[in-house]
């Protein structure tokens, strides 16, 4: 009899994790927020990732933890944000020892999961024996292979697809395979104007359009192998568009992410959401919508009620933490945000910020010749001056009215009007910072303004 209790329990448990939803992750890499049709750019062209948007859920206020690559994937994959799980810096790859992953979980709730490109970043990202990590052809991975995996799969167990397309990072397509010409482009906010500048974002452009063609693949391959009514796709990106104030950056361009979900008669097409929520709550909710239970101690909160329309709010308050990259970026930076305010804490205000961007040398594959055009025009132009001094050289502290400066061009810090916000937003991302034990380190050797004074403006 007991026997028989037993068998009818794990029959019952089989029938459950056969009614779970699939879930398809598709993560793109350096997209902006801005930069598909779904999010007003209909110059360029996203056709598939708008069809997702009309068939779903977009979130006009989802967030990363960290506007680079490795922190920002591994806040998603433990739940926890940088300070936390131990991950702050670019390229820093190694967890504190306590922290662990969140994917184990939808393994024990009855998930295979399959891994194939860049998902996580660096060792350790994931663990679990049932996890299947496709071995990609070169760089960048392709639908192709996923679809090989899919054809050839016994297991009828539910499945989290984790797909990480590499575009549009840099390097981008050469010039002359681009669809898009350079006096065609918008030019990103707060960028002065050069034609070597258009040049460079008509390639970003053709890298953001073959992010829309393979979603599409991955779409057809869904159809294909998988119960679409049953299946949740989700579609995001890790930080923002390589580019000045976008990625490496805490603005609204660096840590915004574009952020849509299709849940088939779960989620109402064509809905749109401003609830706040961040890349540390997308596993988590999976896990609820699972049945699983949450892990109390993590950073991560479930949105399923917002997906289901029970919700309309989600977080108070966002915090993005920066660190740098090694040498190429020393310039640690703190913010906190809410409905209406975002507050920016530049820890050191006397180093000369850099990063690959004006770095990295012109005639290497990442081309970059837009820097040399901007030095150019900065001898003979204030308005490009203004625009490298903005680049290299931060106030201590930044203070936006986002919720009407999106694009956070002024900057209401030291206006006495708004002195009793700025300490208020202070004291909160302070007292965060002390409670997550920040040590305010350094991701390398920095570079001084006094050394560079010559660029600047008095």
């Amino acid at each position: 009899m007991r026997i028989l209790i037993v068998f009818i329990f794990a029959f019952q448990n089989i029938l459950k994790a056969n009614d779970l939803p699939n879930i398809v992750f598709f993560i793109a890499d350096d997209l902006g927020v801005y930069h598909t049709s779904a999010y007003g750019a209909e110059w360029i062209s996203t056709p598939n990732i708008k069809l997702l948007s009309e068939q779903g859920m977009k979130f006009n206020k989802a967030y990363v933890a960290s506007p680079s690559c490795v922190p920002s994937r591994a806040a998603l994959m433990t739940g926890f944000m940088p300070y936390k799980n131990g991950i702050v810096g670019n390229h820093e790859k190694v967890r504190k020892p306590n922290i662990k992953p969140l994917l184990p979980i939808l393994i024990d709730l009855g998930y295979e999961i399959v891994w194939l490109g860049k998902v996580g970043h660096g060792p350790g990202s994931h663990s679990g024996n049932d996890i299947n990590v496709i071995e990609t052809e070169g760089f960048r991975p392709q639908p192709k292979e996923l679809e090989v995996f899919l054809k050839n799969r016994k297991s009828n167990r539910p499945i989290v697809i984790f797909f990480g397309t590499r575009y549009p990072h840099r390097p981008w397509p050469e010039e002359d395979n681009v669809r898009i010409k350079p006096n065609e482009v918008e030019i990103p906010e707060k960028t002065f104007d050069t034609y070597e500048a258009r040049m460079e974002i008509s390639r970003y452009v053709e890298a953001v359009e073959i992010v829309d063609r393979k979603f599409g693949e991955i779409e057809k391959l869904i159809k294909r192998y998988l119960k679409t009514k049953n299946t949740i796709t989700i579609f995001t990106s890790d930080n923002g568009q390589a580019w000045p104030f976008a990625k490496w950056d805490l603005y609204e361009t660096g840590i915004r992410t574009p952020l849509l979900i299709r849940w088939p008669n779960k989620i109402k097409p064509k809905s749109v959401s401003n609830a706040m929520v961040s890349w540390i709550d997308l596993i988590p909710t999976i896990i609820d919508i699972a049945g699983g239970k949450i892990p109390w101690e993590i950073d991560g909160i479930s949105f399923k009620e917002n997906l289901i329309g029970k919700k309309l709010t989600h977080r108070d308050q966002i915090f993005g933490v920066h660190k740098g990259d090694n040498n190429w970026n020393v310039y640690p930076i703190r913010s906190v945000r809410n409905d209406k305010w975002k507050y920016i804490y530049n820890i050191y205000p006397e180093f000369y910020r850099t990063t690959h961007m004006d770095l990295v040398k012109e005639d290497s594959k990442f081309h970059n010749r837009q820097w040399k055009s901007w030095i150019k025009a900065s001898s003979e132009n204030m308005s490009a001056m203004k625009f490298l001094e903005a680049y290299h050289k931060r106030p201590k502290e930044e203070l936006y009215k986002v919720n009407v400066d999106s694009f956070e061009y002024e900057n209401l810090a030291n206006n006495p009007k708004y002195k009793s916000v700025v300490k208020q937003m202070r004291k909160i991302l302070f007292d965060r910072m002390k409670s997550v034990g920040d040590d305010q380190s350094l991701s390398g050797k920095p570079k001084l303004l006094k050394d560079y004074g010559y660029l600047f403006t008095n």
